[in-house]
């Protein structure tokens, strides 16, 4: 009996079930017409990729919310090549042509818009670096450069000291003792502290309290309620009843963050402190009119958002990296100790030279790069044109950090450290794609703190490396690499070591 012929029976006895009857069967066939046009008529429909990813957007929804989301698209990319199809209206590239194409100016065309399901207003102020529009992010950006510019950089050096001082002295108290630590813990709290004595002109305390200030914790948490917004989002117009869903405590839990960020910053305005910080020339910026007090309290709280998490895990992986690779490790505390005869010699500047310390973070941040699949962008009406190729209008585009660093078609020997080959000697790299390698992005709306991000990751572990020996701990040894997931970042788990004080390294 037809489907129809049952309706039409159940309409005369029970009337309800017939219009369920009659739903579902319009869902059924709304749902398969929509798969159908994906797989066989949609515009990306010449574009390779796992059929089943074509069809719907689920398979990417489960992947993000299952942390796998690099793995999932690293794999396509293995089995399809250069540029894959991953959800039915977005494509992966991972070619080094890509960056520019999709980030870079174009004849003086503003780069490719903000794909809004990554970059939601639900997620973050429409007012921040991360998701105004060209004009307004020009704006912005002008305001904060002189936060970052090399004479700002140098001038907060002290800031940034103070604050090791007090990481290694806390590491060394609990090291004397023979407690072993969770390294990945304390690598947060000390990037926390960082930026947030930079951007609110005081510490979060967590290093003193050994232990997160709320403020924090809700960073630390802040990626997985991102990835649970842009998994809402993939399924508009649907997204704003599916939002319901998610609890209500994480979204109390950004309110009160939110609210947290406007005390700190209305604090550090009213102090006045004469000291070239973050918020100092965003505070200038303010009293001219260029920009607002919320622009203000938004900047200073993208800024922990972006900085403070991405050094923790570029430290925890460059760690756990070196740990897993002992001759690595003698290599790059011989070049410390070739260096310098004190602690206090280690500065800036002076590591700027060390070339095998550089190549450490490099390969670091290819083989973890803490944005897992990058900053999608979405084309203009008149489409674009990526890696050679036209890309329909309105398609989400992307290169996945992740799967460009880890590809075969772009490295030699992907899957392993090998901080040699960005020292270019070793000529079975010659044909490595280093400029595949953009984990700070390109073009006019790249990460503005890219030389501060690098300076404070190689000072905090050059004088973490100078003094002490770090051994770790064979569960940690273990699970490191196995249990890692990532929600736009990854999440760690513990990074367990013993610290001995080499000898005649005490502070």
């Amino acid at each position: 009996m037809s489907i129809f012929k049952e309706i039409q029976l159940a309409s005369v006895d029970k009337p309800v079930t017939a219009w369920w009857l009659l739903f579902l069967s319009l869902a059924v066939l709304a749902i398969a017409t929509k798969i159908f046009y994906n797989v066989y008529l949609h515009p990306l429909a010449k574009f390779p990729g796992p059929t089943l990813y074509a069809a719907s957007p689920f398979p990417v929804a489960f992947a993000q919310l299952n942390g796998t989301y690099h793995l999932f698209t690293h794999k396509a990319h293995e089995q399809y090549g250069n540029v894959v199809r991953i959800s039915p209206n977005e494509l992966s590239f991972i070619s080094p042509a890509a960056w520019n194409d999709i980030y870079a100016r174009h004849n003086g065309s503003p780069p490719l818009p903000r794909d809004k399901t990554f970059f939601n207003d639900m997620l973050v102020d429409k007012q921040t670096l991360t998701m105004a529009d060209t004009e307004n992010h020009a704006r912005l950006r002008k305001a904060m450069n002189p936060a970052f510019s090399p004479r700002a950089l140098a001038l907060q050096e002290p800031i940034l000291q103070k604050n090791v001082d007090l990481f290694l002295h806390q590491l060394q108290k609990h090291a004397t003792q023979g407690q072993q630590l969770d390294l990945r813990l304390w690598y947060n709290y000390i990037t926390f502290d960082l930026i947030g004595d930079l951007a609110f002109g005081e510490s979060f305390g967590c290093l003193e309290a050994s232990s997160y200030h709320e403020w924090v914790q809700f960073v630390v948490d802040y990626f997985y309620i991102a990835t649970l917004l842009q998994v809402v989002h993939r399924f508009r117009p649907l997204n704003k009843l599916l939002a319901t869903l998610i609890p209500s405590s994480l979204i109390k839990q950004k309110e009160d963050h939110g609210k947290l960020t406007a005390e700190k910053v209305k604090r550090r305005m009213k102090r006045r402190i004469d000291r070239l910080d973050f918020v100092h020339p965003l505070i200038e910026a303010r009293d001219s009119g260029i920009i607002t007090n919320d622009e203000v309290e938004q900047q200073a709280s993208i800024l922990i958002l972006a900085g403070g998490e991405t050094s923790s895990i570029a430290l925890t992986s460059a760690t756990y990296l070196l740990l897993q690779h002992p001759g690595k490790m003698d290599k790059l505390v011989n070049e410390l100790h070739a260096n310098f005869q004190h602690e206090h010699d280690i500065d800036v500047s002076s590591i700027s030279k060390l070339v095998y310390l550089q190549a450490v973070i490099q390969e670091t941040l290819r083989l973890f790069p803490p944005i897992t699949n990058g900053f999608p962008r979405e084309t203009n009406a008149s489409g674009a044109v990526i890696d050679g190729l036209l890309i329909p209008e309105k398609t989400v585009v992307n290169v996945s950090h992740w799967s460009a660093y880890h590809s075969e078609s772009n490295f030699t020997r992907p899957a392993e450290f090998l901080p040699e080959r960005w020292l270019g000697v070793d000529a079975q790299f010659n044909k490595d794609a280093k400029d595949v390698f953009q984990p700070f992005s390109v073009g006019p709306q790249s990460c503005i703190g890219k030389k501060f991000a690098f300076d404070n990751m190689k000072l905090i572990l050059a004088r973490t490396l100078w003094r002490f020996d770090i051994e770790i701990s064979p569960d940690s040894r273990r699970r490191y690499s196995d249990e890692q997931r990532a929600y736009v970042s990854f999440h760690q788990p513990p990074l367990l070591v013993n610290l001995t004080l080499r000898q005649g390294k005490a502070d």
